[in-house]
């Protein structure tokens, strides 16, 4: 415990948000092309990432961060349903934590919770979701670091809420208080017919150099950083699986569904690993 607490003491004296940019700017350098297929394979042996499911072969990425947001192959991440009633996971990661939101609250751990309000600065936003449903899925190194769409419908609005950057690993999220509406986020906001207002909440963490979507110029973690507000002139169209975003190394999705009845997967539990496109669960009324 004495050592933990120490840790924690160092994470908060770190200056966490200019090392994560200088991480990033490190990991675009473009090596030599033997040397850049060295650093990728080692990175990936070193987490555990599993090339076989790569759109490319190591060699063919010219920089650490182009290796990181690395695509799939077609096909290796099958998307469960297409109902509008009903969402997925929209990353691979560890399902840390799920369930209602009651009384403006969620849990980040065991003993350890936060408030919607500060998770989405904005106190129109937390009427919406109140007594709605949350789940939390946290990406490591070794995951494939790209962001979808859990379920179908419009993105109507970008937030960026500029913060800190403390990794959002089991130590932090242990003791560092709401931890999820403190660091930097990037949500964005989307209408689907049958479960009204669905936000896919994107938490920056140490060495995530950038966060960004794939439908605005917007990213997070730049020298000069404010909070803004961006609402779609045309409204974003997308499906179960589409791709919203990226992040430059791993960190944590937080999925926001407005309507009471949404009901998850009874088969899903505390610490199981998701892949994208896996069933989350759907509206029983």
């Amino acid at each position: 415990m004495v050592m933990e607490r120490v840790a924690v003491q160092a994470l908060k004296l770190l200056p966490k948000n200019f090392v994560s940019r200088a991480f990033g700017a490190v990991s675009d350098v473009e090596f030599p092309a033997p040397f850049q297929t060295t650093v990728n394979r080692v990175f990936a042996d070193l987490v555990g990432a599993d090339l076989s499911e790569s759109e490319q072969e190591p060699n063919a990425y010219p920089s650490l961060n182009s290796f990181f947001t690395r695509k799939l192959r077609d096909g290796v991440r099958p998307v469960s349903t297409d109902d509008p009633s009903a969402a997925v996971s929209p990353v691979d990661g560890v399902l840390s934590n799920f369930g209602p939101i009651v009384n403006d609250t969620l849990i980040q751990a065991k003993g350890r919770e936060y408030r919607l309000g500060d998770l989405v600065d904005s106190g129109a936003q937390r009427k919406v979701f109140e007594g709605g449903h949350y789940a939390t899925i946290y990406l490591s190194p070794r995951d494939y670091h790209r962001i979808h769409s859990p379920t179908s419908g419009s993105v109507t609005r970008v937030s960026y809420i500029p913060g800190h950057l403390f990794p959002v690993n089991s130590l932090a999220v242990r003791n560092i208080d709401e931890l999820f509406a403190v660091n930097e986020r990037l949500i964005s906001y989307m209408e689907n017919p049958k479960m009204g207002r669905v936000g896919v909440v994107k938490v920056g963490a140490t060495c995530v150099g950038r966060i960004g979507v794939s439908f605005h110029e917007v990213e997070t973690n730049l020298k000069f950083r404010r909070r803004r507000e961006i609402e779609m002139e045309t409204p974003i169209e997308v499906a179960h699986g589409d791709e919203l975003g990226l992040f430059n190394l791993g960190s944590t999705v937080i999925v926001l569904i407005e309507h009471p009845d949404f009901q998850f997967d009874p088969t899903l539990t505390q610490g199981q690993h998701l892949k994208m496109g896996q069933f989350l669960g759907e509206i029983v009324s």
